[in-house]
């Protein structure tokens, strides 16, 4: 597969689109790029044999959220990705490709081959850490709310929805960067809280 080919066609299907209300145009594109980076990295700690694997593991990556914004998001765009890359793949590694981006959120609902299951979990850590805290203020931009209303979210809510989340990782090499992640989230919204009171830290 040529890789070059296929990512300019992931920019003109995603990189200036608009596929969510309160995330920036091109989204869907540059989230392809870094799920792709992650997932094969998981790949080399969860399974160093299989390097095989990674150009389904980018491709698959870089096209899951093609459909986004067409709900279910997952069923068309595996049909889309089917249509775009139906002469840039081989028929093997299409197929696998395609089970990528329609399983990529319908975890634990059966059991899924590595490359799906390490897409899934890529996919995960891609929205926490930095870029958790990123996708929640433009969340609060674009609905014009305040400080109060990203403090309220980690007040109230946080807590359950991480947890429900970290329980749909497949991997335990998942669970530990994502706790990583969950930590400095955490450490940078208690830190958010004090400055928004008008604290002074660092002494």
């Amino acid at each position: 597969m040529d890789l070059e080919v296929i990512r300019e066609k992931a920019w003109q299907s995603m990189g200036t689109r608009h596929s969510h209300p309160d995330r920036e145009p091109g989204y869907a594109f540059f989230h392809g790029q870094r799920v792709a980076k992650i997932a094969v990295q998981l790949r080399k700690l969860v399974f160093p044999d299989e390097e095989q694997y990674d150009d389904v593991l980018v491709v698959g990556s870089w096209f899951h959220d093609v459909g986004k914004g067409i709900e279910p998001h997952w069923e068309y765009g595996a049909l889309i990705c089917r249509e775009i890359l139906a002469d840039l793949c081989p028929a093997d590694k299409l197929e696998k490709i395609v089970e990528i981006v329609g399983s990529h959120t319908l975890r634990k609902a059966r059991e899924y081959p590595f490359y799906v299951k390490l897409v899934q979990d890529a996919d995960i850590l891609d929205h926490y850490g930095s870029q958790e805290i990123w996708l929640r203020f433009w969340h609060c931009a674009y609905r014009r709310e305040s400080v109060d209303y990203a403090l309220q979210f980690q007040r109230d809510s946080y807590m359950s929805h991480v947890k429900k989340v970290r329980a749909l990782l497949n991997f335990s090499q998942s669970a530990e960067f994502f706790d990583e992640k969950d930590q400095f989230i955490r450490d940078f919204m208690e830190r958010f809280a004090k400055e928004a009171e008008g604290e002074l830290l660092g002494k």
